[in-house]
Order: structure tokens, then C-alpha cells, then sequence
């Protein structure tokens, strides 16, 4: 028996989502886990450290990963540090411990995706660390990388500021 794998024809009519249902950042049974945490910061990482090398999307813990990820990921870290959230496991989400975990997957990060280079991996920690002790996050991490590739490129300083 074949089963479809597409389910457009599926109407869940006994579903109803009112727009305060979209912004409710409850989920019964869910829970902030220090998996979590290494799991996004890993992401955010081993992204942003082959987006600096060139390469525009990775395949990580199974997975191909690209901005959007790496985009959800660094935002849920702030947003985890911004509101003082605890893992399930009792660890305050404060920008150190934050850090600590930066640090500790940015050690495995080169190991995980091919081509990664160790300067890079600096780089994104760095960028990391200093976006979850922002009061806001900024637009779009690929932006804020584009001076270290102008600079990779030979764009002289004046220039890649107004990119």
C-alpha cells in the first residue's frame, strides 16, 4: 500500500489558530534543554564559520543546515539570554554560561564540517558571543560578515564599510 507523501488535500478543519496562538512562545511539555542550547549554538557555528570560507550551506548532525538555520538558531540564543530563560537541566541562560558553551562547541566545530577553517571558527564564536549581550539582535548574520570578506577579498577598509 502506498502512502502519500504529500497531504495538501488534508483539511484539518478541527485545528483553529487565532493570531494570539502565533505569538503565544508557550508549547505545552516543551522545554529549554542544554542539547538545545549546544545544538544551536553548534549550528549557528559551523554555519557562520563555512559561510566565511564560501561555502553556502552544511551538512551537520545529518542535516543540510544553511542561513536560515544558522539565522533561528543565533536568535533563539539571544532571545534565551534577553529573557533569562533556564534549561530544564537548572542552568541560567545568561550570557556567560551562554558563552562557555560558544566556546566549548567552537572547539568541535572545525572537526565536524569539512573545510571549516579554525580562523573562521574565531570569528563566529566572537560575533556569537557579542549577539547574545545585545539588547537587540542585529538584522542578518550574514551582513554583519560581510566586512571579513571584503577584507578576505582585498576590498580596501573605506569600502567595505558601505557594504
Amino acid at each position: 500500500m502506498l502512502i502519500p507523501i504529500r497531504q495538501y488535500h488534508v483539511l484539518r478543519e478541527d485545528v483553529r489558530v487565532e493570531a494570539a496562538d502565533l505569538l503565544n512562545p508557550s508549547v505545552p511539555g516543551g522545554k529549554v534543554t542544554t542539547a538545545g542550547v549546544r545544538a544551536n549554538a553548534a549550528a549557528a557555528l559551523a554555519y557562520s564559520a563555512a559561510w566565511l570560507g564560501g561555502n553556502g550551506c552544511i551538512p551537520l548532525a545529518h542535516l543540510m543546515e544553511d542561513a536560515a538555520t544558522a539565522e533561528i538558531a543565533r536568535v533563539q540564543l539571544w532571545q534565551w539570554v534577553k529573557y533569562g530563560s533556564s534549561t530544564a537541566e537548572g542552568i541560567k541562560l545568561d550570557a556567560a554560561n551562554v558563552g562557555k558553551i560558544i566556546d566549548e562547541e567552537a572547539g568541535k566545530t572545525a572537526s565536524l564540517v569539512a573545510g571549516v577553517k579554525e580562523p573562521h571558527v574565531k570569528i563566529a564564536a566572537e560575533y556569537l558571543k557579542a549577539q547574545v549581550r545585545q539588547q537587540w539582535p542585529s538584522p542578518f548574520l550574514t551582513s554583519d560578515f560581510m566586512p571579513y570578506l571584503a577584507a578576505e577579498d582585498g576590498v580596501p577598509a573605506k569600502l567595505s564599510s558601505a557594504l
